[in-house]
């Protein structure tokens, strides 16, 4: 498999940080890509982000189909969504509106937006009620495909860049700061970690 530039530079980059374990997990899983996890829709991939909001990744998944399934139109799906009054949806009335005002604003805002600068960005999102650190920064990861992007919002990553952080011999902010530019990369590396963590009998 060929590998793009940025995937390299990011596995070359962490295997310097001076965490033995993180040495060691990224060598042996080698260069990885950022998925498109929520797709290349910049208003329906946010939308999927706010349905994820502090629900597991199957409950998430398990809403999102349905919604995907009742409405299969994306037109019919942004009217859905935009409409608080819309039943049945499996969602909290937080995320009703949240969504709602997603959907008003609509896909020339979200494409407009999507052309900022990365703080000019982050402000407008963050000013829309209910969108919080961690959307954005997935959003930013997963649909903008950004190479340099964290959440201290996520407690696997901050977890996992705890235990890193201390086999470096360093602070946790100090081990985060030191995987930029490629903080996205090693997002990425964190939740495989885990993953290997948790699959281990």
């Amino acid at each position: 498999m060929i590998f793009s530039e940025s995937a390299q530079s990011a596995y070359r980059h962490l295997t310097k940080l001076g965490s033995k374990k993180l040495l060691e997990f990224v060598e042996s899983t080698g260069p990885i890509e950022i998925p498109s996890r929520y797709g290349d829709d910049y208003l329906i991939g946010l939308a999927r982000i706010v349905v994820g909001q502090q629900l597991s990744n199957q409950a998430a998944k398990s809403i999102w189909e349905r919604l995907v399934l009742r409405f299969q139109d994306r037109s019919a799906l942004i009217g859905a969504l935009r409409n608080l009054e819309t039943s049945d949806t499996g969602l909290s009335a937080s995320k009703r509106r949240t969504l709602s005002e997603l959907m008003h604003l609509g896909d020339a805002w979200m494409a407009e937006i999507a052309t900022n600068p990365e703080p000019k960005r982050r402000d407008a999102l963050l000013a829309i009620w209910g969108l919080g650190p961690w959307s954005v920064a997935m959003w930013e990861l997963f649909v903008l495909q950004s190479a340099d992007q964290w959440s201290d919002n996520d407690l696997i990553l901050k977890r996992i860049s705890e235990l890193l952080a201390a086999d470096a011999g360093m602070s946790r902010t100090e081990f985060v700061q030191k995987s930029a530019p490629f903080r996205s990369y090693f997002a990425l590396y964190c939740w495989r970690f885990n993953d290997a963590q948790r699959a281990k009998p």
